[in-house]
């Protein structure tokens, strides 16, 4: 059983908060039955794979996290995407692995490949769902901003704003649009569950502060030369590829942790025989 100090919870809650509040108040133009279909799915087979990978019978946080990301991410006519996208996203979180953590944020996963191989029947849900009131976004994006300090993921959310605005000016600069059409998504639905849904996951990104900082700012910096190339879905690609390539930052720090000491004793040793002689 998971502690009740778990950040997953606190997700959880907060997510749940949303789904309810878009269905019965705000746009969200996404049926119950597709959003039941997504925790279903993901919650179920969280359980499932849990028992043949690990032998335990883990309580699915994640997966209904992961179901409820889906539900509000995606958008199709087709219930059999949601269903396809979500075994897709629990599959990777079981069966992906380096050194027992999972390479992929779940979420993030079935959302770039349900674009990818739906032949367009898939695609994500517009940024326009909080029913276009500014004060809707201010109140989640300062509720998000105090739940990544709970959880202790404020600074790469910082990074990854920093790195996003920095680059939308950049945008501006060089003329592609104006401040609204470069800084106007912050204000979106598919925007603000990115960034404190998908990035924040403790699995995929970096514990330390530094690290986070960084991380986000990467992001941020790539996503937004992927919008100056007009590529939709920018931040959902760049996520997915950074967590492909995140491994080898590890191997490649061990190789430099090996190599400098290694280096210095060689070095040392020279200069210890050319004394003696």
């Amino acid at each position: 059983m998971p502690s009740i100090r778990d950040p997953r919870i606190t997700l959880l809650v907060a997510l749940s908060v949303w789904t309810i509040l878009g269905q019965e108040v705000l746009y969200f133009n996404r049926s119950a039955f597709q959003i039941i279909i997504s925790i279903t799915v993901c919650g179920v087979l969280d359980i499932l794979l849990g028992i043949i990978t690990v032998r335990k019978f883990l309580v699915p946080l994640s997966g209904l996290i992961t179901g409820l990301s889906l539900g509000i991410l995606l958008e199709s006519y087709d219930w059999r995407v949601f269903v396809v996208a979500s075994v897709w996203a629990i599959a990777s979180k079981h069966l992906i692995k380096v050194k027992e953590q999972h390479v992929f944020n779940p979420s993030n996963l079935g959302v770039v490949t349900a674009i990818l191989f739906s032949h367009g029947v898939a695609t994500v849900a517009p940024g326009s769902q909080w029913g276009g009131d500014f004060r809707f976004a201010v109140l989640i994006f300062v509720i998000g901003m105090v739940m990544m300090w709970r959880v202790n993921r404020l600074p790469l959310v910082v990074g990854w704003l920093s790195g996003y605005c920095l680059m939308g000016l950049l945008r501006m600069a060089v003329g592609q649009g104006g401040l609204i059409f470069v800084l106007g998504p912050l204000t979106g639905a598919e925007f603000t569950l990115f960034t404190f849904s998908m990035i924040p996951d403790p699995k995929t990104s970096p514990s330390e502060r530094t690290g986070q900082v960084f991380w986000g700012i990467a992001i941020g910096i790539l996503d937004g030369i992927l919008r100056l190339a007009e590529f939709r879905f920018s931040m959902f690609y760049v996520l997915f590829v950074l967590c492909a390539v995140r491994p080898w930052f590890g191997v490649i720090k061990e190789k430099v942790a090996y190599v400098i000491p290694a280096v210095g004793a060689l070095r040392s040793l020279g200069l210890s025989r050319a004394k003696v002689e």
